[in-house]
């Protein structure tokens, strides 16, 4: 039976290995799976972000809950993100095709944001976990 990362660290690994396969789909002009596992690598930070704060990870798919669940309140992201992370549900694994009104450089740039921001509050848990560590 396959087994849900642990830690913050394998957690993260999981993101950027969906993020490294979104970047593959995207060069093969499969915009829809591209968007679908970037939706992967934005789910998979969430959790990292609980798991670095020693929060149970949620069994959920939806990527707002799971940050509020963490601690982090979405508006202290900007529109575009929470608007990615509001849009990326697990129902996007259904479409044959993008909404004409979604555009995939827009998706990206602000999946892009979510991972930076998320990088940062990870990297900030690790400096203080080591600050304070004996």
């Amino acid at each position: 039976m396959y087994k849900d990362p642990h830690t913050p660290q394998d957690w993260e690994d999981v993101a950027l290995e969906r993020r490294t396969d979104a970047v593959e789909l995207r060069r093969a002009d499969r915009e829809v799976a591209c968007l679908y596992y970037l939706g992967f690598t934005a789910e998979c930070f969430a959790k990292a972000l609980c798991a670095a704060k020693g929060r149970t990870v949620p069994r959920e798919h939806n990527v707002l809950a799971i940050l509020t669940h963490a601690g982090f309140s979405p508006r202290v992201l900007p529109p575009e993100v929470q608007n990615f992370l509001t849009d990326r549900d697990v129902g996007l694994r259904y479409q044959p095709a993008l909404p004409e009104d979604v555009k995939i450089e827009d998706e990206i740039k602000a999946a892009t944001r979510f991972v930076t921001w998320c990088t940062k509050q990870l990297r900030r848990r690790t400096k203080a976990h080591r600050r304070n560590a004996p």
